[in-house]
């Protein structure tokens, strides 16, 4: 049995506004959510992914965000609020 402990480092998204909005981790030239996500691993290895509390992501953007990161890279997906026992609204739905 290995001894090693592997550690994972991310924010709680690659377009969290504090992120975006800041002169101190985007360049200027990095613009869309893809950039932005092609630029973010290359700092870290993992991400939160909190919009899924909100709604559930359209499969095409799943596939996309998997294509666009390296084998290895780590989503942490936050449940759907319908499926948590936090307060939901009840508008709450799938994105198409």
């Amino acid at each position: 049995m290995s001894d090693t402990i592997e550690f994972r480092v991310g924010t709680s998204s690659w377009t969290d506004s504090t992120l975006v909005n800041s002169d101190l981790f985007y360049p200027p030239s990095v613009r869309s959510a893809k950039e932005r996500l092609r630029f973010y691993v290359e700092k870290f290895n993992a991400v939160e992914v909190d919009s899924t509390f909100y709604a559930l992501p359209a499969e095409r953007n799943a596939k996309l965000w998997t294509e666009r990161t390296p084998d290895g890279f780590i989503f942490n997906i936050k449940p759907f609020s319908l499926m948590t026992p936090h307060p939901a609204e009840m508008a709450s739905k799938a994105v198409a």
